[in-house]
């Protein structure tokens, strides 16, 4: 993965003091596996980018405190689902966008606004 991404996610681990690396559900992604969990063909996921991951956030005070603490340690693209926070720090799209699940909805937080 992206050493830049990594940083900012230690970052995020210290800022939120949760435990940010067990709680990914999804990073690294070849094109095959992209694929099968339906992800869009230019992912920040995919290999060998790998500037994304999807962090599991159960509650509604988890995701908002790993968003509002994404925003404060740099992350410029974040994603909000039910169950999750999508991350990614990938210069060559829009930055300081957050969006919600499934794609294309109003995020439930947006830090941006």
């Amino acid at each position: 993965m992206d050493k830049e991404f990594i940083k900012m996610l230690q970052k995020l681990a210290k800022v939120t003091k949760l435990p940010i690396f067990d709680m990914i559900n999804s990073g690294a992604r070849s094109s095959f596996w992209n694929t099968k969990v339906g992800g869009v063909s230019n992912s920040s996921h995919k290999i060998p980018k790998c500037q994304a991951a999807d962090i599991k956030a159960p509650t509604r005070a988890i995701r908002n405190k790993i968003v509002v603490a994404a925003k404060l340690v740099g992350f410029k693209r974040i994603g909000v689902g039910r169950t999750f926070v999508h991350l990614d720090n990938d210069s060559s799209k829009k930055q300081y966008v957050a969006w919600g699940y499934p794609s294309g909805t109003k995020p439930p937080i947006n830090p941006f606004v």
